[in-house]
Parts: C-alpha cells; sequence; structure tokens
C-alpha cells in the first residue's frame, strides 16, 4: 500500500521548507479578529541536510516583543533544542521532544516553583529512535496507585513499518518528579501516540492516544483508549476508526480538502471529567464521544467540520471556553509555504463554534495579521489554545508567539496581547533562528502561562490585567 506520509513527517517537511527560506521581512505589529497541506518541492531529507549550512539574512528583531506580558523566567532546558508541548503540575514543567534528528532526550522537567529561575531536574527517558512530544500528568488515586501519573507519547522517528523501535504510551511516577520512576509502557500497533491525554474518573484512570494513519496502513484504531487504573498493567478498553464506524475512506473524497489530502486522528483530548473524548481529524473534522464510566465505548455524537469555510479543514486541537458552551478549534494551515496551494491563502485562523450535539454553528474567526497573510519567513500557523477565566484564550502561534485574545463577545473575538520570544539559533541546526513557540500551558494556580519553543526553551509569562477577568 502506498501510504501517505505520517503526522510527524508531515510538519516535519512543512517546518523545514520553512528553514529553507531567507528571512527578508519584520514581524507585524497588532492583531484583530477576522471575520470570514503541508507538503514540499524538496523531501525532508534534503532539507536537513540543506538548513544547517544556510547563512539567513534576517531582519527580525533581535530581542523579544511582549505587548501586556511580563517575562518571569526562561531556561534552555540544557540547549538541546527541539523543545515540544508543555505540561505543568504542581509546580514543575514537563517538556516533550520533537523527532528532527531524533536526539531521544527525553521529557525535560524543571522545577518552577521559583518561576524567576527554572531549573531542569530530571527527565523522562524516551527509547532511542523515537520522539516524545506530548505529555500530561495527573494526580491520580486509586486501589493500585496514588500519586502524580505522567502519560508520555511516544511514536517512531523512522518508517513505523520497518522500525523495531518501541512505540505508543509510557506511564511515570512522577510524585517525586526530580526522582520519576518508570512504571510501564503499552504499545500501540502502528507508528505511536502523537497527542495524548489522562483522566482520573473516581476510582478509575483512562489514557488515550491519538495514532495518525493506523487505520490505513494496518487496519487498526486511530483513536485508543487505555484503562490505566492500574499504571504498572494498562490495557486497551476501546478505540475508534474512521472507515471502520463512519463509512467514511479516509484515502477518498470529498473528506480530503485544501493542500496536501489526507485524513487522519492528531488529538485527543477528555472532558466532563473523562465523560466527553473530543478527537481532531484532519480533513473531517473534531468528532465529539460519549465515554462509557469504564472507557469500554465510544459513542459518536457530534462532528464540528469547519470545511467549509475553512479551505484546508486540518483539525490540529480544540478547547472548550464559556463553560463548555463553545469550542475553539486550532487548525494547522501549512498552504503559504507550499506554491502549489496558493490559492489556499494564508496560514488560517482560530476557529470559533457552539459545542453541542449533532451539528456546531460556526460563530467566528480570530487570526492575526501574519496568519491572514502569506509571508513566508516564519511559520504563522496556530498550533494550540488553552481558556482561562472562562473567556481569555491564550495560543501558541509558532512564529508570532503566544497571542492573548479574548471571547468576551464570541460572535467578536479581540486581541489582548502578544509575546514572541527572540530569534535564537537552533542547536541542532535545523531551524532558522526565529521563534516557534510550540506548547502553551496556563497554570491556574498562579495566573503564569508557560511556553515551549522548538529553538530557545521555556518560557514563563504573566498577562497584565489577567486578574480583573
Amino acid at each position: 500500500m502506498n501510504l501517505k506520509r505520517t503526522c510527524g513527517r508531515r510538519r516535519r517537511a512543512a517546518l523545514l521548507t520553512v528553514a529553507a527560506m531567507v528571512v527578508s521581512a519584520p514581524l507585524a505589529a497588532g492583531s484583530a479578529a477576522h471575520g470570514h497541506d503541508p507538503g514540499s518541492a524538496r523531501t525532508a531529507d534534503e532539507l536537513a541536510v540543506a538548513a544547517p549550512s544556510m547563512r539567513l539574512r534576517t531582519a527580525w528583531p533581535q530581542a523579544m516583543q511582549t505587548s501586556n506580558f511580563t517575562v518571569v523566567g526562561h531556561s534552555d532546558l540544557g540547549g538541546g533544542g527541539l523543545n515540544a508541548d508543555v505540561w505543568v503540575h504542581r509546580g514543575f514543567a514537563y517538556v516533550g521532544v520533537w523527532s528532527g534528528p531524533c536526539p531521544a532526550s527525553g521529557v525535560k522537567v524543571a522545577d518552577v516553583r521559583r518561576p524567576q529561575a527554572p531549573r531542569v531536574v530530571s527527565r523522562l527517558a524516551n527509547p532511542k529512535g523515537t520522539s516524545a512530544e506530548d505529555v500530561v500528568v495527573r494526580t491520580v488515586r486509586t486501589k493500585a496507585f496514588t500519586g502524580d501519573l505522567a502519560v508520555v507519547g511516544i511514536q517512531a522517528c523512522d518508517d513505523p513499518q520497518k522500525s523495531n523501535a518501541f512505540r505508543g504510551l509510557q506511564f511515570w511516577d512522577v510524585s517525586d518528579p526530580s526522582a520519576p520512576r518508570p512504571l510501564s509502557q503499552w504499545r500501540s500497533s502502528f507508528g505511536g501516540c502523537h497527542e495524548v491525554d489522562l483522566v482520573a474518573r473516581g476510582s478509575r484512570a483512562l489514557a488515550a492516544c491519538a495514532e495518525p494513519f493506523a487505520e490505513p496502513a494496518v487496519g487498526a484504531d486511530e483513536v485508543d483508549v487505555v484503562d490505566v487504573t492500574d499504571p504498572a498493567q494498562p490495557r486497551k478498553v476501546s478505540g475508534f476508526a474512521l472507515k471502520r464506524d463512519t463509512g467514511i475512506d479516509s484515502e477518498k473524497t470529498p473528506e480530503n480538502v485544501g493542500c496536501g489530502k489526507a485524513s487522519f486522528a492528531h488529538s485527543v483530548r477528555f472532558t466532563g471529567r473523562g465523560s466527553t473524548l473530543f478527537v481532531s481529524y484532519w480533513d473531517v473534522g473534531t468528532l465529539r464521544f460519549d465515554v462509557r464510566r469504564d472507557g469500554a465505548r465510544l459513542n459518536l455524537v457530534s462532528r464540528a467540520d469547519i470545511a467549509p469555510p475553512d479551505e484546508d479543514g486540518d483539525n490540529h486541537s480544540m478547547t472548550l471556553a464559556l463553560d463548555g458552551l463553545v469550542m475553539l478549534v486550532n487548525p494547522e494551515d501549512f498552504s503559504p509555504e507550499d506554491p502549489k496551494c496558493a490559492q489556499f491563502g494564508g496560514w488560517g485562523e482560530v476557529h470559533v463554534l457552539t459545542n453541542n450535539r449533532g451539528t456546531p454553528l460556526h460563530l467566528a474567526t480570530f487570526s492575526t495579521p501574519n496568519s491572514r497573510s502569506t509571508r513566508k519567513d516564519g511559520f504563522f500557523s496556530v498550533h494550540n489554545t488553552e481558556v482561562v477565566k472562562r473567556t481569555q484564550a491564550f495560543s501558541s502561534w509558532y512564529s508570532d508567539g503566544i497571542v492573548w485574545w479574548t471571547l468576551a463577545n464570541p460572535l467578536r473575538p479581540r486581541m489582548r496581547g502578544q509575546f514572541v520570544p527572540p530569534p535564537t539559533e537552533d542547536p541542532q541546526g535545523v531551524f532558522p533562528p526565529v521563534p516557534l513557540v510550540w506548547g502553551v500551558f496556563p497554570d491556574r494556580r498562579s495566573d503564569l502561562i508557560f511556553a515551549s519553543d522548538l529553538n530557545s526553551g521555556l518560557w514563563i509569562l504573566r498577562p497584565t490585567g489577567l486578574g480583573t477577568f
């Protein structure tokens, strides 16, 4: 079977294309609400070879930019770069590692109880030949385990059909973050778990995994729910496969739209204390499932499809706002970096929809001037969004840094602030020295915002005036 590239390979090709471009324009200031697929002429391997030798002419500001943010602290996390998602739990930040040259440097654990001076205290090791992009930590209390439990998504860096590396879920006891203890592994069916989640449901605990392309590749579920009530003995209890369970064929149109047509499960997210699971699919939409208490059954109740009006329809991730009445969908749009996709316009926007059973209603969009443009001296797609105080949204927006925007009026979202880290050399020699903010995590206990940048590491920010909401 001639399989499409996996999600990680597709993002890698797109980001490496950006790395090959000469930086020639200054960062646009300001933002506003805006209502209304990756691929490359060269392979990722060719670009990986070319990028380190490039000498970029940069017109980017050489200092960070802030509007309504104060920088509280920063750490380069040991200086290895390729920093992926960030999670904060009980005064410790957990930062994953992207694939790239696949250094397998593990999830970095940083003590941020003194946010002015974060320091790395341990690592959650990932196997050689894998990445560990996504990590979630929860406090779990069951008969078998009481403490802080971490789940890490492990993916094969090479062709999953040829790689012998473990891929799937790793579970760690991080009750003492400075001395994490490995508990178990759960092996997935194909390339590994791209994004993950973990929820405590009373005396039970469930983990979820999104495994891109598992169904067309090997006929397996692309969504896995794993019972980790005893995290030393994880066991799969349910799953979902698009074609098998809905009849939608991910290899055929009209489901596949935009630039780089492919449908796959990208992200999973529990809400309602685990009673609901959202799964974000490229080119299919964000699917909402009811979850039986023991996790043994998923019942599909709605599908939020953003295409149309979105030209590309690549649902990357989601979150809820306004006490769950509103859903925010983040499409990861690579169109401007591919000359064949000029008709698809800019880098995309966040879509605001109602969150309801059946067909959600499209309310509005929010974007930045750069994400509405086709500029190619950075990477201006939104990545993730998190919401605090019901209406305050914080988005990691790659080269636009962290964007703070408000949904006080969900029909007319507007910008509140922005933080863009300074351009930083990639220690791995993959990316140009431009901001590439991947992860965002709002710590509701301290009203601090944590951001992870692929090149420069962990940033700790304080939004000005957040306490007034």
